[in-house]
């Protein structure tokens, strides 16, 4: 049976130990030898080895998809990020006024909701705050359109609006439909929560 040299023993014939011990997984030119199976001990680097490496059940890397695991597993799932984008910001008191601003868009998302938040908080009526992709809204039902109530200061996230698909030159830009009737409400920020796929 093939075995390791031992240290301090086996003089004049640790090579020959050592070579027959390695020829059990190696080829003489140092390549690993395919099994009678099909497959191979290990792969490493970018070194090209024949053969095909099995696995007694589905491999998970780095884990399982959502839901059921695939039977047979590529790479790594595809995974969905969601984050937010900053965009619009107006200090000081508010009025009515259509959006100017533009905020371009620089790859592909999905619109998730949107937050509306002020410093100063509205008395007597609402604040009524609509987002446009492209000039267009996207709350197409415009009952979902980001609210801050009178006497509070934030808006809590959305409905998910209508539109909500966004590519590369889109922009975003934000009207103020409505402000407060007595105190109109000031210092505006609106954020958009988007998603965004990676495989």
């Amino acid at each position: 049976m093939s075995r390791l040299p031992v240290p301090g023993s086996d003089d004049n014939t640790w090579g020959n130990i050592l070579n027959d011990y390695l020829s059990v997984e190696l080829n003489s030119d140092g390549t690993l030898k395919v099994r009678t199976d099909g497959s191979v001990v290990a792969t490493s680097g970018d070194q090209s080895i024949a053969g095909v490496k099995t696995f007694s059940s589905s491999p998970k890397v780095p884990a399982p998809s959502t839901g059921s695991d695939a039977a047979n597993k590529t790479y790594v799932d595809a995974r969905t990020f969601a984050f937010t984008l900053s965009t619009y910001s107006k200090q000081g008191s508010l009025a009515v006024a259509p959006g100017t601003i533009r905020m371009p868009i620089d790859g592909t998302y999905t619109i998730v909701n949107a937050r509306v938040m002020v410093g100063t908080a509205p008395t007597g009526a609402d604040i009524l705050i609509d987002i446009n992709k492209n000039g267009s809204t996207i709350f197409t039902t415009q009952a979902n359109r980001p609210r801050i109530t009178a006497g509070t200061n934030f808006s809590g996230a959305s409905a998910t609006p209508d539109i909500v698909a966004l590519a590369a030159n889109d922009y975003l830009t934000v009207d103020i439909d409505q402000i407060g009737s007595g105190t109109p409400g000031s210092d505006l920020s609106v954020v958009v929560t988007v998603s965004k796929t990676i495989s």
